[in-house]
């Protein structure tokens, strides 16, 4: 039986000294349904630790892994960690790779269900990209992570655009890939729903969706404010029609597939200056909302 999982990012929220600002957010977000997290602010391994003890003690209540939802999907960089200060220089394939390679090695300790990667270059030729991506599979395979890993379609990343996921998937068919569309559609300004050949383009590239970010974008904002907003009824539709055909693909490829989500909206300057939500209050209404979406698609 297919199996929906949503997830919570701390994008955005810093953990503080021992998860001290986390620890409170972990309580909140099981009571509002989500059962795992994403990690994606711990920079070295001495972070790893207090992270295990909240969520897999089984000797406090409050940490009790039936309170504190489970550390299951865990951001990685393969270079230029988190976007700190300028682009460093020379950052070829080769580097890249090293630093996935350590970024993974680091992962280790707390062995997620899941990692997703920003990865690449957005300055690579399609040829370097090709070559990054083909050499992180074997990565994956010797750190223990084979199947586990998703590299996100991010701007500023190798997957950056329609065109390049697409010549990178054609060369290297085993890649899993984060579909997080927002960025191709700010990026490309238009739906990718309209045009013959980017339908096509789709067509090829879901087959390599396994974990989904169902943030919706506009074609010049990186973030919907509102989502249920009438004047965003085409963008909603878009996406909404997009993650309904990736959850149906999964689930018939392995009827007993557990097909992963986030709704991550993230801060300004993610989420317009000025709206009447917050992107917490975004996230936490649009998780439910779509997983209802995508377990009753799967009825039809």
């Amino acid at each position: 039986m297919v199996r929906i999982e949503r997830f919570r990012s701390t994008w955005g929220v810093e953990p503080g000294e021992n998860l001290e600002a986390w620890k409170p957010l972990f309580v909140e977000w099981k009571k509002l349904g989500y059962g795992k997290s994403t990690v994606s602010r711990l920079a070295t391994p001495k972070d790893f630790p207090p992270v295990l003890r909240v969520t897999s003690s089984r000797t406090s209540p409050i940490r009790s892994p039936a309170i504190i939802p489970s550390i299951d999907l865990h951001r990685v960089f393969s270079a230029w960690h988190r976007y700190r200060g300028p682009r460093p220089r020379n950052l070829t394939p080769d580097v890249h790779l090293e630093g996935y390679r350590e970024e993974l090695r680091r992962a280790q300790v707390l062995d997620p269900v899941k990692i997703n990667a920003q990865s690449g270059a957005d300055f690579w030729s399609w040829e370097q990209a090709a070559y990054f991506f083909e050499r992180t599979l074997p990565i994956d395979k010797e750190l223990g992570f084979e199947g586990r890993v998703c590299h996100e379609t991010h701007r500023n990343r190798g997957l950056f655009s329609p065109y390049v996921t697409d010549y990178v998937l054609q060369r290297v068919p085993e890649l899993r890939i984060t579909g997080d569309f927002s960025h191709w559609i700010v990026g490309c300004e238009r739906l990718l729903d309209i045009g013959e050949e980017d339908q096509e383009l789709l067509d090829r590239v879901i087959p390599h969706v396994y974990h989904i970010h169902t943030r919706i974008s506009t074609t010049q904002s990186t973030q919907c404010p509102e989502p249920l907003n009438p004047v965003f009824a085409a963008e909603r539709a878009f996406f909404e029609k997009l993650w309904i055909r990736i959850v149906k693909s999964r689930a018939e490829k392995d009827p007993n597939s557990v097909i992963t989500f986030v709704p991550e909206y993230g801060l300004f300057p993610y989420h317009p200056f000025g709206s009447v939500r917050t992107s917490a209050d975004v996230a936490d209404s649009e998780g439910p909302r779509l997983q209802k979406l995508f377990e009753d698609s799967l009825g039809e």
